[in-house]
């Protein structure tokens, strides 16, 4: 069992398109860039982490660091609709009817208006770059 020493998680994500993952992630949704930094190939590969160096932008989405991939040879799109591996990323939200008019306003598009679900007032999803699911809930 894990003995966590901080209590959130952060997400890597390997972008096909780096530039459209960052306009999504930072100028769609707004989160704030807080930290920009090459990863230098032997630390990439003697961890695991990458096949070469790449550079990585940290995002602050509430008490998660969303960190984008920008490689130089990234992987291609998925071509999947449902792929194995991490679908979505949930973000808790206070009032999802403002939260969504917000966001269209900022290019984001949604699969759905939101519904009520078994253990939330409202649930909306939009797709992200690669195919990443965006969840947003009220509680």
């Amino acid at each position: 069992m894990l003995n966590l020493s901080h209590p959130t998680v952060d997400i890597a994500i390997t972008c096909s398109n780096f530039a459209d993952s960052l306009d999504f992630y930072h100028k769609k949704l707004g989160f704030e860039i807080v930290l920009e930094l090459e990863i230098p190939e032997t630390l990439a590969t003697e961890v695991g982490l990458a096949p070469t160096g790449f550079r990585q932008v940290r995002l602050k989405a509430g008490n998660t660091l969303i960190k984008l991939m920008d490689i130089s040879s990234p992987p291609p799109a998925p071509t999947e609709a449902f792929p194995a591996g991490v679908h979505w990323l949930t973000f808790f939200v206070q009032d999802i009817g403002k939260t969504v008019e917000n966001l269209k306003r900022n290019g984001v598009e949604f699969l759905s208006e939101p519904v009520s679900a078994p253990d939330a007032t409202g649930v909306v999803c939009a797709k992200a770059p690669d195919g990443i699911l965006i969840e947003l809930v009220q509680l």
